[in-house]
């Protein structure tokens, strides 16, 4: 059974264990300091003197490597993760989940107006934007180490590959600024608390909520999460 507990009608799930919890903030962190440090390059590159270049560069540089690790662990979790964290939970495979994206995306192209359907994993929406995420990201940080073996100066920064990484740098701009704006309004028009769950690891639901949930992923055959009485679910703060 899941780990649940429920008070006053409001059902607590344990969905996302510590160590994604972990690599989210971490990829978060990295991905906002390459960000700022890009957009230095950006702006200013053509100004910056070598020594103000290079200081730019060397946080830049290892930054990317630490950005880069969190995404290769994030991505192994894709396949041996727990189940919220698999390829499984983030695609519309089953016809539950075809529903329910096709649900959520009426949601936000209504501007909030129809219901959006609850998930115990991953937004129904949201999850083939991340393995969008994550392919995109892995190209940048591809390109990134291959430019970091260029030589510095005008080769690098005229090469075609640097006008690439440059697309993917707004590309992972727009991914950013799209989630937050989803995540606010779903915050705002919903419930589920789903900022603080990414920090304790709990989503809530309704108990009517949670007891459909649990009958859609028993029937496709989800070994994680079981139906069961919520008045006997109990509770793992671990």
């Amino acid at each position: 059974m899941a780990n649940a507990t429920c008070n006053k009608g409001v059902v607590s799930v344990k969905i996302w264990d510590p160590f994604l919890r972990v690599l989210h903030w971490w990829l978060a962190i990295t991905l906002m300091a390459q960000f700022a440090t890009g957009t230095i390059f950006f702006v200013w590159g053509d100004e910056l003197s070598n020594a103000m270049m290079f200081g730019v560069n060397v946080p830049h540089f290892y930054i990317g490597y630490a950005f880069a690790t969190a995404l290769a662990l994030r991505i192994v979790l894709l396949f041996v993760g727990p189940q919220a964290s698999r390829w499984r939970d983030l695609l519309p495979l089953t016809p539950n989940q075809r529903r329910d994206w096709q649900k959520t995306f009426l949601y936000y192209i209504t501007l909030f107006r129809r219901p959006c359907p609850p998930s115990l994993g991953h937004n129904a929406f949201a999850g083939p934007a991340y393995i969008v995420f994550f392919l995109i990201a892995a190209a940048q940080v591809a390109i990134g180490i291959f430019l970091s073996f260029m030589p510095g100066g005008t080769t690098q920064m005229n090469s075609p590959w640097m006008t690439v990484h440059e697309y993917l740098f707004f590309a992972l701009i727009a991914f950013v600024v799209v989630h937050l704006a989803a995540v606010v309004a779903r915050e705002i028009n919903g419930r589920n608390n789903i900022a603080s769950a990414m920090i304790h690891g709990y989503k809530e639901f309704t108990e009517a909520e949670y007891k459909e949930l649990i009958l859609n992923h028993d029937e496709n055959n989800n070994p994680s999460f079981t139906a069961g009485d919520i008045s006997h679910a109990h509770t793992d703060n671990g």
